[in-house]
């Protein structure tokens, strides 16, 4: 397992691994864990037992094309949750600059089980503001461009574009740590709905010791998947309710904004 880290002032924000050791049914892929706060408290959870397939911050898909890149059972309509082999990878193949402590820019393939090239991705994950004066908060940009290389259609999709109402999940994904069991997640319209798009998204753990807020590409501004009650979790969802068609060579690219603060902030940055 290789990792890389984001720091600021000496202190490690984020440790960004990127040639994991997750086992085949997990769908392998780089990822961030641990993910802390300014104050040092860890925000992300990894390989939790009732999910083990969930590592800290990734890009997982549940369904690129007959491709599981999520992890665990594949949804099937009909027969519900079955293991199958069909387990991808997303691999990282190069920095596309050299790693510092403030950004990381990489390139990655996706592959079906068997090796066969399904895209290719630019990654960029940077530290793009700090505040240790007014809200001790930390913001991090995570971009990417992802290229249809298959040589046909690729359709990226979720179990709920498969025929499961709600699980819309798929895209940007983070699992939160033990300690936001049982937190609150809001919108500006209240409590956060799952399916439903807002322009931010705030998760404060069970003890209000800290919160991840949560902001959409700008252009997409697509639906939130959330879960509070089985489990934290959060996806800007690319296909909640229809799957997201890539043409061959087609790109399709985000841009988002994920802030880490420590209690609950009064004012979003």
């Amino acid at each position: 397992m290789d990792s890389v880290s984001l720091r600021h002032a000496g202190r490690e924000l984020l440790r960004y691994v990127f040639a994991p050791d997750t086992p085949a049914a997990g769908s392998p892929r780089p990822y961030a864990h641990e993910v802390r706060t300014l104050g040092g408290a860890p925000v992300t959870g990894h390989r939790p037992a009732d999910h083990p397939w969930h590592t800290g911050i990734s890009v997982a898909v549940a369904h690129a094309g007959e491709v599981n890149l999520w992890g665990g059972p594949t949804y099937v309509d009909g027969s519900g949750y079955v293991d199958r082999d069909d387990h991808g990878v997303i691999r990282h193949d190069r920095w596309a600059s050299p790693p510092s402590d403030t950004e990381i820019a990489e390139e990655l393939t996706w592959l079906d089980p068997g090796g066969r090239e399904l895209a290719v991705e630019r990654r960029t994950l940077r530290i793009d503001r700090v505040d240790e004066a007014a809200g001790h908060w930390v913001v991090l940009r995570f971009a990417l461009r992802l290229r249809n290389t298959s040589g046909a259609p690729l359709a990226l999709g979720s179990p709920a574009t498969r025929g499961r109402a709600g699980a819309g999940y798929g895209g940007l994904f983070w699992r939160g740590a033990e300690s936001f069991v049982d937190g609150a997640a809001h919108t500006p319209d209240g409590v956060a709905v799952n399916g439903a798009p807002a322009p931010w998204l705030a998760f404060t753990d069970a003890a209000a010791t800290a919160t991840v807020v949560f902001l959409p590409d700008p252009v997409a501004a697509e639906p939130w998947f959330v879960r509070t009650a089985e489990y934290p979790g959060v996806c800007a969802a690319l296909a909640f309710d229809r799957p997201l068609d890539l043409a061959p060579d087609a790109e399709s690219a985000r841009d988002y904004r994920i802030v880490i603060a420590d209690g609950r902030p009064g004012k979003r940055p």
